[in-house]
C-alpha cells in the first residue's frame, strides 16, 4: 500500500480547493438543476467536482473514482476515490452554511482515508484507518450517553421516505432529548463522530455521503450497521449510526 501521507494531502489540498470554489458561489444565484429524485445540483457542484478530480488524477492517474457528478471512472484499480464535492446543497442554495466537502479513499472496497470539510464553519476532519479520528488537528470521540432520555437523534428524511421518518421520530419522540436534521449528511454522521449527537437514521443515501463520515465514525469510537444491526455495504442505502452505547435501544425503535 502506497504512503497514508501523500493521500491524506492530497485529500486535504482536493477539499481545501473545492472550498475555494465553493465559497465564490455561496449566496450568489447561480445556474441549478432538478435531479430524476428531485434534489438539486448547481454550477456549485460540478466546478468543485471537476476541480478534485483533476487533483486526484495529477497525483495518481491510475486510481479509480467514484463521484456524485460524474459516476463511476472504472480504472481497474484497487484504490477508488469517493467523492461528494457539495453535501448539503439544498442548504447552500438557501444561505444556510450546513455544507461541505466529503472525499474517501478505499483500498480493496474498504474504506482507508476519509475527509469531511465545511468551509464556512471552519471545520475539517480527517480519519485513517486504525490510526483515529480527527478534528483540526485535535483527536475526537464519540458521546459517552448511554440514556436516550438526555440524547440528540438525527433523522434522514426526503420525499420518499418521509412517512417512514415521521413513524420513527413519533415512536421517539416521548424518549429523546431532541430529533433534529441539518440537511447534510455529512454533517450528520460528523455531529455523531465528535460526540455532539448520539445517533443519525439514514433510510436512503448513497456511497459518496457516507464513505468518509463512516469512517471517522468507526475511528471515533462510534458504530454503524444496517438498519436490522447487521454489518454494513455500501450497497445498501440504510443505515443507523450511533455512539454504539444506543444502537441497541434504536433499532428497538427501528423495528
Amino acid at each position: 500500500m502506497n504512503d497514508y501521507k501523500h493521500f491524506r494531502q492530497t485529500a486535504l489540498l482536493a477539499a481545501k480547493r473545492a472550498s475555494k470554489i465553493l465559497l465564490q458561489y455561496y449566496g450568489k444565484n447561480g445556474s441549478v438543476k432538478q435531479k430524476p429524485n428531485r434534489s438539486l445540483v448547481s454550477i456549485a457542484d460540478t466546478e468543485a467536482n471537476k476541480s478534485i478530480i483533476s487533483i486526484i488524477k495529477r497525483n495518481f492517474p491510475t486510481h479509480s473514482i467514484l463521484s456524485e457528478e460524474t459516476g463511476f471512472e472504472d480504472n481497474n484499480s484497487d484504490y477508488k476515490w469517493v467523492i461528494d464535492p457539495l453535501d448539503g446543497t439544498h442548504n447552500f442554495l438557501h444561505k444556510l452554511p450546513i455544507f461541505g466537502t466529503s472525499i474517501a479513499l478505499e483500498y480493496k472496497n474498504e474504506v482507508i482515508l476519509g475527509v469531511l470539510h465545511f468551509p464556512i464553519l471552519c471545520i475539517n476532519a480527517v480519519a485513517e484507518k486504525g490510526k483515529g479520528a480527527f478534528v483540526n488537528g485535535k483527536k475526537i470521540s464519540v458521546s459517552s450517553r448511554k440514556n436516550l432520555g438526555y440524547s440528540f437523534v438525527l433523522v434522514d428524511t426526503n420525499p420518499s421516505n418521509r412517512k417512514k421518518a415521521a413513524n420513527f421520530i413519533g415512536a421517539l419522540s416521548g424518549t429523546t432529548a431532541d430529533i433534529r436534521n441539518f440537511g447534510s449528511a455529512i454533517y450528520n454522521i460528523f455531529l455523531v463522530a465528535c460526540g455532539k449527537c448520539e445517533g443519525y437514521v439514514i433510510l436512503s443515501t448513497n456511497e459518496w455521503d457516507v464513505a468518509a463520515g463512516f469512517l471517522t465514525v468507526e475511528e471515533a469510537g462510534g458504530r454503524i450497521t444496517n438498519l436490522d444491526g447487521w454489518s454494513y455495504n455500501f450497497n445498501e442505502r440504510k443505515y443507523l449510526v450511533s455512539n454504539g452505547k444506543l444502537h441497541g435501544k434504536l433499532l428497538e425503535f427501528l423495528k
